[in-house]
């Protein structure tokens, strides 16, 4: 696992729960921002049997990529990475409609990943698949900050939940591949995994230390390492932070996993749009929220010279899930000038029906709230283990 704020070349895994919430999106038009302010940048499409990020960067599906690479031993590496039309930016496509390369073997999987840690950029952002496929938790798993993308909705927090309490138990795995007391934990721990019953990682590190404390020292050091980001897609208002608020007490409390806030992202029409004309987003709206939110996010990244650590103002928000929960109001604010009142009332226009609407949509938010906090601390539901 690459430590981010020790290398020069920073790899940024992009991954989510589930699908649809707009991750090769954010890849393809992130790459595109960090380009634009100077740094050099790679964007790698790992959905592998899913690939479609050249569609997000208004490329054709006609060069080769990695899944030439996995099925024809004549190909190197650096004949799959290609210039793109915008500065700065290369792009190493996925499977090209090569059958048969979702599902790669041992030594193919750690031959991409050395290969992608040789490459020669100040940032390299990898598309992965959605879901907590093997392959997929170790390619997030090449750096110690990997970005989630989710969105506020309860189901796809749930799952970004149990994507990291995977990677946290595949990292676990990871590290002791050559210890065989741990291992045959971990293995009984698979083997047994029952629906709602299975053991939380806090539990899994106090087993571990039953076996030894020097192995249990081991593995919460690997887990303080992790930092991941987590990045909001199609906000619909700035209180639908507080659900994320929710998934970040429960990554502390459950995953022992310090996670950083990198932004929030409203639902923007011009998405449909972008993709439509498959095009970048910012050929469709230059000025668009969306693009204003991804930009922030880029700059972020770029002022951090030892991300994922961030020079935050701590004199004017506590930390980064703050922060962007003030950045979320401000846009809102920027938008809607008058929040929760239609565009042609005055807040004192307001009738009696539309106020009680409101107050019914804020009570049914907070039921779902609550309800999502009840199925997140359900350990192991959907889950691999």
């Amino acid at each position: 696992m690459l430590i981010n704020q020790n290398a020069r070349c920073k790899i940024l895994p992009v991954a989510s729960g589930k699908g649809g919430v707009g991750k090769s999106v954010l890849v393809a038009n992130l790459g595109i921002s960090l380009a634009s302010f100077g740094q050099r940048t790679i964007l790698v499409d790992l959905d592998l049997g899913g690939s479609n990020l050249h569609t997000y960067l208004g490329l054709k599906n006609r060069n080769i990529g990695l899944g030439n690479l996995l099925t024809d031993k004549s190909i190197s590496f650096r004949d799959v990475k290609m210039r793109t039309p915008y500065p700065n930016l290369d792009f190493v496509p996925g499977d090209v409609l090569v059958t048969g390369v979702a599902n790669i073997t041992y030594s193919k999987k750690r031959s991409i990943i050395s290969n992608l840690t040789k490459l020669d950029a100040d940032y390299i952002l990898i598309d992965l698949g959605s879901g907590s496929h093997v392959s997929t938790l170790d390619f997030f798993l090449m750096s110690n900050s990997g970005i989630l993308v989710t969105t506020p909705q309860p189901p796809s927090i749930l799952n970004a939940y149990g994507f990291l309490k995977n990677v946290v138990f595949r990292l676990l795995q990871q590290t002791f591949n050559n210890h065989k007391g741990v291992t045959r934990l971990l293995g009984t721990i698979l083997r047994e995994a029952k629906p709602n019953s299975t053991p939380s990682i806090n539990q899994i590190v106090d087993a571990i230390e039953k076996i030894s404390k020097k192995a249990a020292r081991t593995a919460r050091e690997a887990i303080e390492q992790l930092r991941p980001s987590i990045i909001v897609s199609m906000g619909d208002r700035p209180e639908d932070m507080q659900i994320v608020q929710s998934l970040r007490t429960l990554i502390e409390q459950n995953l022992s996993v310090d996670p950083i806030c990198l932004g929030f992202l409203y639902y923007d029409y011009i998405v449909r749009e972008a993709v439509a004309d498959t095009v970048p987003l910012a050929l469709v709206g230059r000025d668009s929220l969306i693009l204003k939110g991804i930009d922030r996010v880029a700059q972020k990244i770029v002022h951090s010279e030892r991300f994922p650590e961030m020079p935050l103002d701590l004199e004017e928000y506590e930390d980064s899930f703050e922060l962007t929960q003030i950045e979320a109001e401000d846009d809102y604010r920027d938008v809607n000038p008058h929040p929760h009142t239609r565009a042609d009332q005055s807040p004192d226009e307001a009738s009696a029906e539309e106020f009680m609407r409101l107050i019914t949509a804020q009570k049914q938010q907070i039921n779902e709230l609550q309800g999502t906090v009840r199925m997140l601390t359900m350990q192991g539901r959907d889950e691999p283990w």
